[in-house]
């Protein structure tokens, strides 16, 4: 039987800084991946992106949200 792989959330808390901050989060294994699912949702650059935060998930899936003028 296959062991499930180590998945965790990865939250950027200042996403986008030069134009809205806003909130970006993916459930993956590692940064690079949860950078293309967010990517492919909104199109930014990670270098675009803040710093990242880490924590242990169970789930994969992305979500973002930027604000509005």
């Amino acid at each position: 039987m296959s062991e499930k792989p180590q998945l965790y959330l990865f939250v950027w808390d200042v996403f986008c800084p030069d134009f809205t901050d806003g909130l970006a989060f993916a459930i993956a294994e590692t940064v690079e991946q949860a950078q293309k699912l967010i990517s492919q949702k909104r199109g930014y650059r990670p270098t675009d992106w803040g710093p990242v935060q880490q924590f242990p998930a169970s789930e994969p899936i992305a979500f973002c949200v930027t604000g509005g003028a």
